[in-house]
């Protein structure tokens, strides 16, 4: 005999959001170092930790697990024309680790230097969306 599932004891399982509440880092422009002052939650703590995702080479760093990070390294010796038919998917990849994250739109991209290309994107989280930006050495 089949059993008979009946909603009455069912009971609602609403999924949990942990804090995004994280210490504040600010970059120093003269000595090129990160320092840490207070907290950070919500927006501005997505906003930060895309900007250490697509700032951290992947594989790199054996106390980061491998999905964490950017593989920019993959565009040395390339095209700016690959970078562009690729950027999108390697930044999607990278930033959709984060369950803050809901999805992630390039928005344009250029090539300011001739051995460097950039990409602007759009990240919308739970919180509320930003845009952000990603450089990569073509040489």
């Amino acid at each position: 005999m089949i059993p008979i599932y009946r909603d009455e004891f069912a009971i609602p399982i609403e999924p949990v959001h942990e804090t995004s509440r994280t210490f504040k880092y600010f970059e120093d422009s003269e000595s090129d170092k990160s320092h840490c002052f207070g907290e950070v939650d919500g927006l501005e703590a997505v906003r930060q930790a895309v900007f250490h995702i697509v700032n951290t080479e992947r594989y790199d760093y054996e106390i980061n697990p491998h999905s964490y990070g950017i593989e920019k390294r993959q565009f040395i010796g390339e095209s700016f024309n690959y970078f562009r038919a690729r950027i999108e998917n390697v930044v999607r990849e990278a930033v959709m680790q984060d369950d803050r994250v809901r999805d992630v739109r390039i928005l344009s991209v250029d090539n300011p230097a001739p051995a460097m290309a950039r990409a602007f994107f759009e990240v919308e989280s739970i919180f509320g969306s930003f845009e952000s930006s990603v450089e990569a050495l073509l040489s």
